[in-house]
């Protein structure tokens, strides 16, 4: 995940906030990307609803309700829940699928979200659509 972040990082990518299932794994993973994205000072959050156990569609995307058009989320989550959210956000019936420590980015425009790239966490190499 180090790696994954790293690369991020070396995309210019300014996170706002990182939002986070509650599950052990999932803050860890929070955690390292926070550590490896220069500037962050937070706040990285748990959200229950992240989690693949609770919360609904909804209550998961709350965050994204709150956001400026300038902020850059982070949601850390777990298959299938992170498929579902992006799937919903871009309007799809199925969203490609995301191996784990996989890094998405997802434009949300007039409630709408545009899928931008996928980052393959073995190659971190960047897959656009």
């Amino acid at each position: 995940m180090a790696k994954v972040g790293a690369a991020l990082a070396s995309l210019g990518l300014q996170y706002s906030c990182i939002y986070t299932s509650p599950l052990v794994r999932a803050v860890q993973t929070a955690e390292i990307l926070a550590s490896t994205q220069p500037g962050f000072h937070g706040p990285l959050e748990v959200q229950s609803a992240l989690s693949s156990e609770a919360g609904s569609t909804a209550q998961a995307l709350e965050p994204l309700e709150h956001a400026s058009d300038d902020d850059l989320l982070v949601m850390v989550t777990h298959m299938p829940k992170v498929g579902v959210l992006a799937g919903h956000l871009c309007q799809l019936a199925a969203f490609p699928s995301f191996r784990t420590s996989a890094a998405c980015l997802l434009r949300v425009e007039g409630g709408k979200g545009h899928f931008q790239w996928m980052l393959d966490p073995q190659t971190l190499e960047l897959k656009r659509p």
